[in-house]
């Protein structure tokens, strides 16, 4: 499987409640959906970070910086052909509104994506 990460930082001046309405704006979960559709994803996870105690002692034990404050996955058996599909002008006309959605309550400079290649250990849920 190959997946690509996006960690995203929320922008300084935005409040958690403010980062996650804009997260659970049905117009992100469209840009998403319109993303999965386009490219032929085979799965994807919108994971948004829980404010609990048990983060704080993760942190602290470990040394750690802050999380993320949210991760968007895209999981693709073969992506041979999602350069190919990136570089159309329906993809870059998408990938433009979705950066200009995110600029409104992400840091994209502290934020990063990647891609990985994940190998599958236990059974998909």
């Amino acid at each position: 499987m190959i997946r690509l990460i996006n960690c995203l930082r929320k922008r300084s001046e935005l409040s958690d409640e403010e980062f996650r309405r804009f997260w659970m704006d049905g117009k992100f979960d469209e840009l998403i959906h319109r993303v999965v559709q386009l490219t032929s994803v085979e799965q994807y996870g919108k994971n948004l970070t829980l404010r609990v105690d048990a983060n704080d002692t993760f942190m602290r034990e470990r040394g750690s910086g802050e999380p993320y404050d949210g991760i968007l996955e895209y999981w693709w058996i073969n992506a041979h052909e999602l350069m190919e599909v990136y570089e159309t002008p329906p993809a870059r006309e998408l990938m433009d509104e979705m950066l200009e959605y995110q600029r409104q309550f992400v840091d994209l400079s502290r934020s990063v994506i990647f891609f990985t290649e994940c190998e599958m250990i236990g059974p998909m849920l």
